[in-house]
């Protein structure tokens, strides 16, 4: 039966491209095109894109006709408003402020405009030469060519320039304006020109490779990044030229350079646990894309890349770490990155490993032009896999989750970052109720004022400040780890983040509430203002009767903080952040010479504040202990103690070393949680892990989590027992039951 794609069926046989897609990849294209609606609709708009070109980009630039900008670009950071910090919106030509609507120009603000445009044109490089490629219509080889040929025109011709406009720079490039954009805009230029040079003539070919793609190579390689995601860009585009233009030295530069090329970067910048080294999803992702191409024309080109496996790890980790909504933490430089945005690596991913955790991701929605290139022919469904708790240890993040609610709280602990990192080691976020709650500013842009003075701080994040000063750049240790189903403990030491200042947090997380024990102390015994910090989304109120407040520092991030009032207290004190249908109350015990301050700072989005409470003390040693819970109509804790929450006629008792958690109700056992040498009458552990046992309400069944190994376990009533969800023979031993 013919189909509105019968014209796939007449592709002319055309010399192979060497690079990311060779012939039997259109061959296979087409005929997934003809056969599944999601690959037709891509294909139709990839043609479609070709017939338009350029009318488009001549519209969304308010240009009167298609040309290149005959100016090197500018720093993508620089787009915002100089006024209000927030990026401007490119419309028809005009920069426009989001907040008044200004329209800005001059440099640097259209020089960004240059880069976008250049991006726009390679972009176009690649999808006309995939056009040519579907249809065998030369006037998409030769549109191609139009752009192509302009640029090894101009290439020469523009200075070498840097972010801030110096001449010369190691990191300066020509149509960009540092050496990562320009492989950044090398990578799909340099791959739609494989696709579309064998219609070019011999002189047109050297043109374009030897002023465009070796003057790029040029530029890139002078400035060797070492452990960047700068350098795996550099890498990605290298390797195209060097395949391109058969240059041996080039090819191994990007691959085998010891200081920096691609199988370096597999195992200096991924950590062990998966995470990318600069503890940063959005750069996670930013860094995967060049490293997956790089590793996709390696294997065409038959290069032995044995760390590849690395790779694997990186799609892994993410899946570790998600919120209930599909976010992951917006931790260091970066937003809160979106599972499902970076579906088009877990559908690569998935062909690469096979691994059918990747289908929950890639198989959820449309799939998208990565897929058809490199992905699966087809992807089955499975649903996302159910998540405890998870630790990150090399990367230094841990995520709390337990059965029975979306509380979720990440915490970072682990190196730096780099110049992508903050100065906030033991922060936290967390996310419950359907919304995020305990909130990071994440990054503005980098030109932004905001960026240093407030995204950077100690104080935008939830952890404690010292003498108003800005944490160094450190890395903490993991001391505790207990993650169970229905609680879950990790206890941190934050490094040497101030020096002569031990930092030591301890959170427990539960399906009601969280614990936060906080001890702060001088090791020289001198006095210190310790600031205890949480930011939370919504609008914050407390019961204290609040005075206007002005005793905070005016830098180090605390001039950013707004409407500050508060008051002296000695006692145990709450605040409640509400949002529009849930909430989140704060408890902390109190302690003599104890300030509370509530007020606002930035967020995410620097048009929307968002609300925090500090509380302050200023002594040798102290330990901050708070209670969060989050809630929809009302919260249910009603007693809360240095060593019991009690929740109307359910109790709970804890120790933190070692861990234990003992919940009845009624005074019958409930719960029991004993990490290894905590002990209980209820529960002998004789694992050395940390065990927990769950009774049912009518004391029938019990269940129990943990690893392998004796125990011997309260249960008088008790007919059922399972381990770890499986059912298992018991001894009775009085009101006890034995297990082996």
């Amino acid at each position: 039966m013919r189909t509105a794609l019968f014209w796939l069926l007449a592709v002319p046989c055309l010399a192979q491209p060497k690079l990311l897609l060779h012939p039997q990849d259109f061959v296979r294209i087409n005929r997934i095109a003809a056969s599944q609606p999601w690959a037709a609709r891509l294909v139709r708009g990839i043609v479609r894109f070709a017939e338009e070109w350029p009318a488009q980009y001549v519209r969304e630039y308010g240009l009167k006709e298609w040309d290149i900008p005959r100016e090197g670009g500018g720093w993508s950071h620089a787009y915002v408003c100089p006024d209000h910090g927030v990026r401007l919106q490119q419309r028809g030509g005009r920069n426009l402020c989001p907040i008044d609507g200004r329209d800005y120009h001059g440099y640097p603000i259209d020089n960004v405009v240059y880069s976008q445009r250049a991006g726009a044109n390679a972009d176009a490089v690649r999808q006309l030469g995939l056009a040519y490629r579907l249809t065998g219509k030369s006037e998409y080889a030769g549109k191609a060519r139009r752009i192509l040929m302009a640029y090894a025109d101009l290439y020469p011709t523009l200075a070498v320039h840097d972010n801030n406009n110096r001449p010369d720079t190691r990191t300066g490039a020509r149509v960009m304006s540092q050496t990562l954009s320009e492989a950044s805009w090398m990578v799909p230029l340099a791959f739609g020109y494989d696709l579309v040079r064998d219609a070019f003539s011999a002189e047109d070919r050297r043109h374009i490779e030897d002023n465009l793609l070796r003057g790029a190579a040029t530029v890139i390689r002078k400035n060797n990044a070492g452990k960047s995601n700068w350098q795996s860009w550099h890498n990605a585009a290298l390797l195209e030229i060097g395949l391109l233009v058969g240059d041996g030295e080039l090819t191994t530069l990007a691959i085998d350079s010891p200081t920096g090329g691609f199988r370096f970067q597999l195992r200096e910048s991924i950590t062990s646990d998966g995470p990318w080294f600069e503890g940063s999803w959005g750069y996670h992702f930013y860094a995967l894309q060049p490293l997956l191409l790089t590793r996709e024309m390696a294997a065409r080109a038959h290069l032995a890349v044995p760390e590849a496996g690395a790779l694997k790890r990186m799609l892994d980790a993410p899946l570790m770490c998600v919120f209930p909504d599909g976010t992951l933490p917006n931790f260091n430089d970066s937003g809160y990155t979106s599972l499902a945005g970076e579906a088009r690596w877990y559908d690569v991913g998935y062909r690469m490993f096979g691994d059918p955790r990747y289908l929950a991701v890639a198989g959820k929605g449309e799939r998208t032009l990565e897929g058809l290139l490199w992905g699966a022919e087809s992807l089955g469904s499975e649903a996302p896999a159910e998540l405890g708790s998870t630790l990150l240890p090399e990367a230094g993040v841990a995520v709390l989750r337990v059965k029975g609610s979306d509380h979720t709280l990440a915490i970072k602990f682990g190196p730096h970052g780099g110049g992508h990192g903050h100065y906030d080691k033991l922060s936290f976020i967390s996310y419950a109720e359907g919304t995020r709650m305990a909130a990071d500013p994440g990054t503005q842009a980098y030109a932004a004022k905001t960026h240093g003075t407030w995204d950077k701080t100690t104080v935008a994040h939830n952890t404690i400040s010292v003498d108003g000063k800005v944490q160094e750049a450190a890395t903490g240790k993991l001391l505790d780890w207990v993650p169970l189903p229905g609680a879950t403990m990790v206890r941190l030491d934050g490094g040497p983040a101030y020096p002569g200042i031990a930092l030591e947090r301890t959170i427990v997380l539960t399906a009601e509430y969280a614990l936060d024990f906080f001890r702060v102390s001088a090791a020289g015994g001198e006095p210190h203002r310790y600031d205890w910090l949480y930011h939370n989304y919504g609008a914050v109120a407390t019961p204290l009767p609040l005075e206007p407040y002005s005793a905070l520092p005016k830098e180090n991030g605390y001039q950013h903080l707004t409407g500050a009032r508060g008051a002296a207290t000695a006692d145990a004190w709450s605040a409640v952040f509400t949002q529009d249908s849930a909430h989140l109350r704060l408890r902390m015990l109190g302690e003599a010479g104890t300030e509370v301050v509530t007020g606002e700072g930035l967020g995410p989005d620097l048009r929307v504040p968002v609300p925090f409470v500090m509380a302050r003390r200023n002594s040798p040693a102290t330990r901050f202990v708070a209670l969060l819970e989050p809630y929809r109509e009302k919260p249910v804790v009603s007693e809360f103690t240095p060593s019991v929450v009690a929740m109307g006629e359910t109790r709970d008792e804890y120790t933190l070393v070692p861990f234990s958690l003992v919940r009845t109700t009624q005074g019958r056992p409930a719960r029991a949680i004993l990490a290894g040498g905590a002990k209980h009458s209820w529960l002998e552990n004789g694992t050395g892990a940390a065990v927990e046992a769950d009774w049912s309400a009518d004391g029938k069944a019990l269940d129990l989590y943990g690893e392998p190994g004796a125990l011997r376990v309260y249960a008088p009533g008790v007919v059922t027992v399972r381990r770890n969800g499986v059912a298992v023979p018991v001894t009775r031993d009085g009101d006890y039951v034995r297990l082996r």
